[in-house]
């Protein structure tokens, strides 16, 4: 009997384990992939980034330190000159994106006519790559040739047509109107399904209480769209911050570098110029950048708390 209750108590025991090893034993292939392929190429990076590394010159690959962050921050204008462009691209790009992306998803979510057609060509940009936005947009901003030049010159808003890709405020112009226009269609989607779960009795008693239209669009909808408009601006925001594709096919960083972003500065650095250990500092502190904007947007925009 008591060896009974001793082979009990054990298999007992081993069911108990076998219980708690199991969501452990699941996660492990995801563990391993996320290793493999994510934090190991990150640490990577950290680790070039305090080696001078020229691929053109494996013998003299060595330990370095901070060196080549003294030199970023210290002896290189490109930097300085890419991180402006940077920042003034994506909040121009962001905030019209979310203006234009909620007064569309507005409007959307209105009854009328034809509004399934409209909704489907309203979400076409999301579905362009990246490259293909800026040919569409280099053959539309051409001065020759460019449909926009035509429209500008015809209403009389310009006398001549512009040569967008030869001053950098004009070209830095042209990136951020193609960004924009696909950008769009994502603050659209977000948008929508997030005005769709607005109850209706809401806007009936503010009606009932004399609210006029603006009062109701600032005291009721973006309040509880609030948590929507924080999370899609600060991924577009990402997105928009590590894009070059569109960059590169549309500008390709210039007229002399006036739309190199940083992360087009980094792939430069890493594929034209073969210095990985001066390319991974240079992705260290974007990454760096980013993280800490992530942090404090999320934090001034209270996500998941409701506005007192």
């Amino acid at each position: 009997m008591h060896k009974n209750e001793l082979t009990l108590s054990r298999e007992k025991r081993r069911l108990e384990m076998r219980k708690k090893a199991t969501p452990y034993l699941l996660l492990a292939p995801v563990f391993i992939f996320v290793c493999c392929f994510m934090l190991w190429p990150i640490l990577n990076v950290f680790k070039m980034s305090l080696e001078q590394y020229i691929v053109t010159q494996p013998r003299n690959r060595h330990f370095i330190g901070l060196d080549n962050f003294k030199t970023i921050f210290s002896q290189d204008p490109i930097f300085w000159r890419a991180l402006g462009t940077t920042a003034i691209y994506v909040l121009v790009s962001v905030a019209i994106q979310t203006v234009l992306g909620f007064w569309l998803a507005y409007l959307l979510t209105r009854k009328f006519k034809g509004r399934g057609v409209i909704r489907a060509l309203a979400l076409v940009p999301w579905a362009v790559a990246g490259l293909m936005v800026g040919i569409i947009w280099n053959l539309m901003l051409g001065q020759t040739y460019g449909v926009i030049n035509d429209l500008l010159v015809k209403f009389h808003i310009t006398e001549t047509k512009l040569s967008w890709f030869s001053s950098r405020n004009l070209a830095l112009a042209s990136i951020v109107i193609a960004n924009v226009w696909r950008g769009i269609p994502f603050f659209t989607i977000s948008y929508m399904s997030a005005l769709s779960g607005i109850s209706d009795e809401l806007y009936e008693s503010a009606k009932i209480d004399g609210a006029k239209a603006p009062t109701q669009m600032f005291k009721i909808t973006i309040p509880m769209i609030k948590d929507t408009i924080v999370i899609t601006t600060l991924l577009r925001a990402i997105w928009t911050f590590n894009a070059v594709d569109l960059i590169v096919s549309l500008t390709n960083g210039g007229p002399n570098r006036g739309t190199t972003t940083l992360a087009l500065y980094i792939m430069n650095t890493f594929q034209t110029d073969s210095n990985f250990g001066y390319a991974s500092a240079l992705s260290v502190i974007s990454t760096l950048i980013m993280m800490v904007i992530a942090f404090i947007y999320i934090r001034v925009g209270k996500v998941g708390k409701n506005i007192a």
